[in-house]
């Protein structure tokens, strides 16, 4: 037995952070489901974040056009027109936007289920040969 001065068997330590080869090749199939997965959640996540952001910069002109607006108004009906239009393209967008947002986020829930699935199937298989052969 090879130890060191702590008295413990480096022989052992044959594989990633002390994990066993065999250990690992056994996970190996499941690690890259897992990582395929949080990549493409990766991915989901920049774009309904890309999505989010580009709507508020919009919206956020268009609060501040409104400001303008009303500041040149000489009468009150015309500041009531200018935050009524306001109001109303305000609910429309959100309106629009959470439609969006709900496709990207069911897309996201779609692909991730997918993932899962795959990889699932996959360790499915892999332990189904590993079984033939042993």
């Amino acid at each position: 037995m090879q130890g060191d001065h702590l008295g413990f068997d480096r022989t052992a330590d044959r594989g990633t952070l002390g994990i066993p080869a065999l250990a690992l090749g056994m996970w190996s199939p499941l690690w890259v489901g897992v990582l395929r997965w949080n990549s493409q959640l990766y991915e989901a996540n920049g774009t309904i974040a890309s999505e989010w952001q580009h709507f508020v910069s919009g919206r956020v002109r268009q609060h501040f056009a409104v400001m303008q607006r009303v500041a040149h108004c000489r009468t009150p009906d015309q500041v009531c027109a200018a935050f009524g239009e306001f109001w109303q393209k305000a609910i429309e967008d959100y309106g629009r936007e959470y439609l969006v947002m709900g496709r990207l986020v069911a897309g996201v829930m779609s692909k991730s289920v997918a993932a899962a699935q795959s990889a699932a199937e996959e360790e499915s298989s892999q332990g189904l040969r590993a079984s033939r052969l042993g």
